[in-house]
């Protein structure tokens, strides 16, 4: 009797251990599901208030361009950086205007400029100098390398698989690749760069202080040819080192003939949301009256916080 009793006993003592584990077992099956729905809540939250915040940024793009197509002249905002901040129902956007004609175009740009630029950004001198010449040397015709340049030798002597391309520069990511530019010094001349323009020459009333500096930097840079042609047309008598003229070069972007310069604004509208959501939108677009839409959109992409 005692044996049976005994083995009862045994036999629900493993029945309680079984429905125990089992219930760990249902509790841990819980615990995980709850933390994944907090999960996949978070990250809907975390994707819905990355659109909104997106939305938000373009809507400054397009407040900004409302406001430079203004036709009263004195409700534009100044084109020279200053942050304009305006506050909606879903949030607040700081917009900041620039004009694209007080940056340096490296395709039109004497390597003397660029060297400027770069010394004015904080580089070295010699170092710039040299940066500058190998910038020139990238968007420029093909012929020998410029004292301080670097043509396809000097790249494949660094090591490298590519060499310049020898034509305008159709982006300014690509002068990440020009020998010698790092990604610290190239984040600090970017803002400064444009492709948008037509001018070697930089108009300095509303340029950034920077440019402004490295305008009068410049002044003492020795005279040296631009890598395309700054400004004006080029002249069917301006050789380059290998004796073929600058006219030569089809690839090269024209300059306005006359008149004032297109009006090209670079656009930064930064959108911040109550619940810590952040977009930063940048665009380029040329204001054109003869457009159905009054302008023209050169660039549209996702920018970078700064801060």
């Amino acid at each position: 009797m005692n044996h049976v009793i005994h083995g009862t006993v045994r036999t629900r003592g493993f029945a309680l251990l079984i429905v125990l584990w089992f219930l760990v077992l249902i509790a841990a099956i819980a615990s995980y599901l709850l933390v994944n729905a907090r999960m996949e809540i978070a990250i809907a939250r975390n994707i819905r208030s990355s659109a909104a915040a997106e939305a938000l940024a373009d809507a400054g793009i397009a407040e900004a361009l409302f406001n430079e197509t203004d036709p009263l002249a004195a409700n534009h905002w100044r084109l020279d950086g200053a942050p304009h901040r305006l506050r909606f129902a879903a949030g607040e956007v700081t917009i900041r205007i620039t004009d694209e004609n007080g940056k340096v175009n490296p395709n039109y740009a004497t390597d003397g400029l660029l060297a400027a630029l770069l010394e004015a950004a904080g580089i070295e001198q010699m170092q710039a100098r040299r940066l500058g010449a190998a910038i020139a040397d990238w968007v420029g015709p093909p012929s020998a390398p410029r004292p301080l340049g670097a043509k396809l030798q000097q790249y494949a002597a660094a090591g490298k698989s590519y060499g310049p391309p020898n034509a305008p520069a159709e982006s300014l990511d690509e002068l990440q690749l020009v020998l010698g530019m790092t990604p610290q010094i190239f984040a600090a001349v970017r803002p400064y760069l444009t492709i948008y323009t037509e001018t070697g020459m930089p108009d300095p009333s509303d340029a950034p202080a920077l440019v402004q500096r490295a305008l009068v930097l410049a002044e003492r840079e020795p005279v040296t040819e631009p890598p395309i042609g700054a400004g004006t047309a080029p002249d069917a008598s301006a050789t380059d080192n290998s004796g073929a003229t600058n006219a030569d070069n089809s690839a090269a972007p024209s300059a306005a003939a006359s008149g004032e310069p297109e009006t090209v604004l670079s656009v930064e509208s930064i959108a911040r949301l109550p619940d810590g959501g952040t977009f930063v939108r940048d665009a380029v677009m040329k204001i054109d009256p003869d457009s159905p839409k009054g302008y023209d959109l050169r660039e549209w992409r996702r920018g970078d916080l700064d801060q």
